[in-house]
């Protein structure tokens, strides 16, 4: 989908007054003139603020979580694929519960909750990293907590993305995946002062980052109140997975990120932070840049998306799959240091096209009465896949080596990505 034309775009101004639906949710006023002109209904620019402000966190607790596993309590391989698994296991257990409940309940207020609610467990983990008591089950503890947070987090933030969107939906999922990458690659570039200052302070400025989202998501408009709704049945909670399995469309992207949580995400999280401590016999420093470098890898190639757009996004998906494969695979050969940051940056692009043309596709597919509960199976292709490749990865560790590890991450995606341009109506899809 290309980027609306000037004459498309005076086609939606033209149409404000009349108080016509955008994205099936959010009413276009007249007086929200400014934010048509770039496309978006009312309420984005707050809507963006807070998606910065909570993966900023995010991306300090990619570095300063992993950098106490790894660095501080100097874990085994096996004890970082567990640790790193509680901040991601919660999402394969309750994201279908955050998708169903961000269909009956207003999402802007569920996320405003969630964003207060994360500031609490990240101060209890500075105190405990002040005063010398930290140990594996406290982090056990905080990553479960932190994760259950995230579950009902995502899909409250995917569908309110529906909301303020407006005409162009590819516009503003490469926009909102822009933000959340730039701001992640910010937050694990701040997280190094960890090295001058300590992990405490950090994990204070965390959770101040936490709370601007907090403030930022109480100005996005609030929706229509509901009806009241009944009570809650197991079939609100499968419901996504079932509207999934039922249409092609749906079907394809979710095979597709469960092996990027399997077969990226877990790998990255686990291997990565040992490959810097033992085998480049590096710092938090050297972390914070080696997980800086793919979030800007993915905002790059998203502005780039941003502007141009991509038709064939179902292809377009496969031949990211099959560099981001590729680059893995050479990670796995064994690099320089500096080699690495440019083939993680490069992994990052790849990633760009990966994520913005599948989170396109559901959020196109999905239907406004379900999209909650549609898009929490999306996400729980990531969060869901991610705790078991994060698990499955620090034992591999320990019989291929973390090379081995990747290449053989690298080899099964190469097939899973061969596989589907030949049997499946994915390569088609736009």
């Amino acid at each position: 989908m290309m980027e609306p034309s000037s004459s498309q775009e005076d086609s939606i101004d033209g149409h404000a007054g009349k108080g016509r639906k955008v994205a099936g949710t959010a009413e276009v006023r007249s007086e929200s003139a400014p934010e048509l002109a770039a496309g978006h209904a009312p309420g984005y620019a707050a809507f963006v603020v807070g998606t910065g402000s909570w993966f900023g966190a995010w991306g300090m607790q990619q570095v300063l979580f992993s950098w106490i596993v790894v660095g501080e309590l100097r874990a085994s391989s096996e004890w970082v694929g567990i640790a790193q698994t509680s901040t991601m296991l919660p999402a394969t257990l309750l994201l279908l519960a955050g998708g169903a409940l961000a269909d009956r309940v207003d999402p802007r207020r569920l996320l405003i909750a969630m964003h207060a609610l994360a500031v609490v467990p990240v101060l209890l983990l500075s105190v405990a990293s002040a005063s010398g008591d930290l140990d594996l089950a406290i982090l056990i503890a905080y990553g479960l907590t932190i994760g259950t947070i995230q579950a009902f987090s995502m899909p409250a933030r995917d569908t309110l993305l529906s909301r303020v969107a407006g005409a162009d939906m590819m516009r503003a999922v490469t926009g909102m995946t822009a933000i959340q990458f730039g701001s992640q690659a910010c937050g694990t570039l701040l997280a190094a002062l960890a090295r001058v200052v300590g992990s405490a302070p950090m994990l204070v400025v965390q959770a101040a980052t936490l709370l601007i989202g907090c403030f930022a998501s109480r100005a996005i408009p609030a929706s229509e109140p509901r009806p009241a709704a009944p009570t809650p049945h197991i079939r609100d909670l499968v419901r996504g997975v079932f509207l999934m399995v039922r249409t092609p469309e749906l079907r394809s992207p979710a095979i597709m990120v469960v092996a990027v949580g399997v077969l990226f995400v877990g790998p990255y999280m686990v291997v990565f932070p040992l490959m810097v401590r033992d085998y480049y016999a590096a710092g938090i420093d050297a972390l914070s840049v080696v997980f800086m470098l793919f979030p800007l890898g993915t905002i790059t190639g998203s502005l780039v998306l941003r502007r141009r757009g991509i038709r064939r996004k179902g292809r377009a998906a496969l031949l990211a799959l099959a560099s981001g494969a590729i680059i893995e695979g050479v990670v796995g050969i064994g690099v320089p240091f500096g080699v690495l940051i440019g083939l993680i940056l490069a992994w990052g692009l790849s990633g760009a096209v990966f994520i913005n043309c599948s989170r396109t596709l559901y959020q196109e597919a999905a239907p406004a009465d379900g999209r909650g509960s549609v898009l929490a199976v999306y996400q729980l292709g990531f969060m869901g896949g991610a705790p078991l490749g994060a698990m499955l990865s620090g034992f591999a560790i320990g019989a291929l080596g973390l090379h081995g590890t990747l290449q053989l991450a690298s080899a099964i995606m190469l097939s899973l990505a061969a596989g589907m341009a030949v049997f499946t109506s994915t390569r088609t899809m736009e």
